[in-house]
């Protein structure tokens, strides 16, 4: 409850609180001040991704990592070269895939908490947070404005794509 001296009843008022002008009620007794209640401060309008696209995204890393785990674990000596180039977009973007998806959940949650306005932004908290190390992997979040994790993350995939492809085609083939 806030209160204002009876004289400025009808006029605009600042509250102490939240900052936020608010009309003061008129006086219904002289001698009393009457009490403002502020109107409540607006929530963020982003709303916070479903639990399904988590869910989507813990099980595709953790998809990619028993892949991987596979390949080099236990069919490592009986692949060669070739077939494990072959193979590594099978457990490689499902990793990249998932990891982008929460990261950039998690950068969406910062923004509908009113940390940050924008994807960037919410990126570059992180960059301070983390430290520049962190830079390559949030590259994507730093350019791209989009506010659905699913898209942020299905261009980091094939932006990753196109680096795969890159290294083995061009710098793989020189090793």
């Amino acid at each position: 409850m806030i209160s204002a001296p009876a004289d400025l009843a009808g006029q605009n008022v600042r509250c102490p609180h939240c900052h936020r002008v608010v009309p003061a009620p008129a006086a219904h007794v002289p001698y009393a001040s009457p009490a403002l209640t502020p109107s409540p401060v607006p929530r963020p309008t982003t709303s916070v991704e479903p639990s399904a696209l988590t869910t989507l995204y813990v099980t595709a890393v953790v998809a990619g990592v028993l892949g991987a785990a596979c390949v080099y674990l236990v069919m490592f000596n009986e692949l060669d070269e070739s077939e494990l180039v072959t193979i590594t977009p099978l457990w490689f973007f499902p990793i990249v895939f998932g990891l982008y998806g929460f990261v950039s959940q998690r950068l969406l949650r910062r923004i509908s908490a009113g940390h940050a306005a924008t994807l960037s932004q919410a990126a570059r908290l992180s960059v301070d947070v983390a430290g520049f190390w962190a830079l390559p992997a949030l590259f994507p979040f730093l350019v791209l404005r989009w506010r659905s994790s699913l898209l942020v993350s299905l261009t980091a995939a094939a932006f990753w794509a196109v680096l795969l492809w890159f290294f083995f085609s061009a710098v793989f083939p020189t090793l």
